[in-house]
């Protein structure tokens, strides 16, 4: 089983393995903001993901040989502290699961047991992106990989199959923008631009939580309804209509006062602005990246993942004149590209198993 919670949405996998190629696969997504819920949910939804996972599919706990788990969630302001938010979560894990069997990645590409994960939170804080590229690597030995999810954006430098960022923690990978902190559903507008046009003005922002790019990205049929799985800002429905009337209070308008096409513009106007700020994130890793290793340099790989890779990921590198590009979901054979994390850490541990 792979489990990867994040402060927003919990993914939860089960992969069955046959001859190291996956044979079959379940999965389960929880939309789950850590911001708006107690402690004492938090176990309650881990037991959600076993009935929505395990019985419904005809599995039981007894029959899992290894859970695999990353955690991003402790960056949540549920919590007054990254610590805090672990020690939490782990606690919350060792109530609905077996802890002997719990494994963690973390940010050194190892896998620890719970024990030495209490003792060392600080190791197993977002360390997501080491076990996508671990499980990688097993594929492709040399490539960057490129995680676009609703939140963040991660890039990370694959070496002969080794995950090599500048970076190990949420700081350093923001500085060495191998973290970006944008994504296809849960940024803010003011986030990405201050400024919008409107008939032919350029219009400061209002700087409230009026609407959020998953509205653009659903005026702009980036995403479906489907897709759109985070909250509104204003708690009402996903439709077009609603995503159309929050976009128009980002300039203190509503849907009496400003057309449909003028709103067309303001949100290919963000979406523009949302992949400037991609490719000078992405360029700035690259300058650094062929520094570092000269492979680089000649045509090299991108692999894409994530909710948001077709619409945020592929039109930057594209523009940066990069043309070697696969998906994630092609290379590995899993069957999703929304929950790929939660297959790699699987996946990853699988692995390690097999070379033990």
């Amino acid at each position: 089983m792979g489990l990867d919670i994040g402060g927003a949405n919990t993914k939860a996998v089960l992969i069955h393995f046959k001859d190291k190629i996956i044979a079959k696969s379940y999965l389960y997504i929880e939309y789950f903001p850590f911001w708006e819920k107690t402690i004492k949910e938090i176990p309650e939804m881990l037991s959600r993901v076993i009935e929505n996972l395990f019985e419904k599919n005809n599995f039981n706990l007894e029959m899992i040989d290894n859970f695999a788990v990353t955690i991003t969630a402790e960056l949540s302001d549920a919590f007054q502290t990254k610590r805090e938010g672990i020690l939490i979560i782990l606690n919350a894990l060792k109530k609905v699961f077996n802890k002997e069997r719990l494994r963690f990645i973390t940010n050194e590409c190892k896998f620890i047991d719970y024990s030495i994960a209490k003792s060392n939170y600080s190791s197993i804080a977002a360390a997501n992106w080491a076990s996508s590229a671990l499980f990688l690597g097993k594929f492709t030995p040399t490539c960057v990989l490129i995680d676009a999810g609703s939140t963040t954006i991660d890039i990370i430098p694959i070496y002969e199959s080794v995950p090599v960022p500048n970076g190990k923690d949420d700081i350093s990978r923001l500085i060495n923008h191998e973290l970006i902190y944008t994504g296809g559903l849960r940024a803010t507008i003011p986030s990405i631009s201050h400024h919008i046009p409107y008939k032919g003005k350029r219009i400061r922002v209002s700087f409230e939580k009026f609407a959020l790019i998953s509205d653009v990205h659903r005026i702009l049929n980036n995403i479906t309804e489907e897709e759109y799985i985070n909250d509104t800002a204003d708690n009402r429905s996903k439709t077009l209509e609603n995503c159309y009337a929050r976009l128009s209070r980002v300039i203190c308008m509503d849907l009496e006062t400003i057309s449909k096409e003028d709103l067309d513009l303001i949100a290919n106007f963000i979406y523009q602005k949302q992949l400037d700020i991609i490719t000078r994130e992405i360029r700035a890793f690259m300058d650094n990246l062929t520094i570092r290793f000269k492979e680089f340099n000649d045509n090299p790989k991108f692999v894409i993942t994530g909710l948001s890779a077709d619409f945020l990921i592929r039109k930057p590198l594209q523009n940066l004149g990069f043309t070697n590009i696969i998906n994630y979901e092609k290379l590995t054979k899993i069957p999703d590209n929304i929950s790929s994390s939660a297959f790699a850490v699987a996946g990853a541990l699988y692995n390690q198993i097999q070379h033990t």
